[in-house]
């Protein structure tokens, strides 16, 4: 029963693996088409961030009075928290964003039988986490910069994202389906995008919540990743071993059911794009 299961989880693994080379390119292309035709290019996954940073430390750290800035200590290192919130939710959004209609964008590989379409989910998350990556590179720097060292939480920082990046993937297989055959998904999706931003805590904590509310809060797949990365790398505080695993095990369980859900109804895409 144990290898069974083992079995069903690794599948989507090993479909991208036999498919690296293929993956490659395909992920290259869509890295590069998100800015093809702009002045700057793949400048733009630098210069944006740069430019939110300098808004951020200006209203956040200037203007405004945070409560973040009694616990960290500087209204420098309070824009940096409020840009890791919207990084992460903007990691979240371009997927779930894009999801939809990825492929009926892609409608060329739906026509070639031979194409693992499967991995087009991972391409999709592979774009968005590149840019993520990049983001979190400059906020190391930024943090390097205002508080003179490294945060020692960096080094959990892989543990943390592994399980929400495949989570993020479950989500988006599923929505990828659904999306070829309801051409309105991405519309409401696009309607809902401000109330999802508003309904995680990225501008605020969980503590800040009223206790009555709070528990629903965890339902949201942000709410997690968004406190715990802000305790590590802000606070200093690791997240727990029971919360963690709880949340893997909530992972596993939608990167699984979002790859059976894409499997069972990509027989149809052909039909409908």
């Amino acid at each position: 029963m144990m290898s069974m299961r083992a079995r069903k989880f690794f599948e989507p693994f090993r479909s991208i693996w036999h498919n690296r080379e293929l993956y490659r390119r395909v992920l290259l292309r869509d890295i590069q088409s998100s800015f093809r035709g702009s002045a700057l290019g793949l400048a733009w996954i630098v210069v944006i961030p740069l430019v939110l940073v300098a808004i951020y430390t200006f209203v956040f750290g200037v203007v405004l009075n945070s409560t973040w800035i009694a616990a960290t200590g500087s209204p420098f290192e309070v824009p940096l928290i409020f840009f890791t919130g919207l990084t992460v939710f903007g990691f979240f959004m371009e997927i779930i964003g894009r999801a939809p209609n990825y492929i009926r964008d892609n409608r060329i590989y739906v026509t070639k039988i031979i194409f693992p379409l499967d991995i087009l989910g991972w391409v999709l998350v592979g774009t968005a986490f590149f840019k993520l990556c990049v983001n979190l590179l400059l906020l190391l720097g930024f943090l390097v910069f205002v508080t003179g060292r490294i945060p020692s939480g960096m080094l959990l920082l892989p543990f943390l994202l592994v399980p929400f990046v495949l989570l993020t993937l479950g989500i988006a297989w599923i929505l990828a389906a659904i999306g070829a055959f309801v051409r309105d998904l991405s519309h409401v999706l696009q309607a809902l995008g401000p109330i999802i931003m508003f309904l995680s805590p990225v501008f605020y904590s969980v503590q800040q919540v009223p206790e009555m509310f709070q528990t629903p809060y965890f339902l949201n797949p942000l709410t997690y990743v968004l406190e715990s990365l802000r305790n590590l790398l802000f606070f200093g505080q690791a997240f727990s071993i029971h919360s963690y695993i709880i949340y893997c095990g909530a992972a596993a369980v939608v990167f699984l059911a979002g790859f059976s859900f894409f499997q069972k109804l990509r027989p149809g895409f052909a039909d409908v794009i």
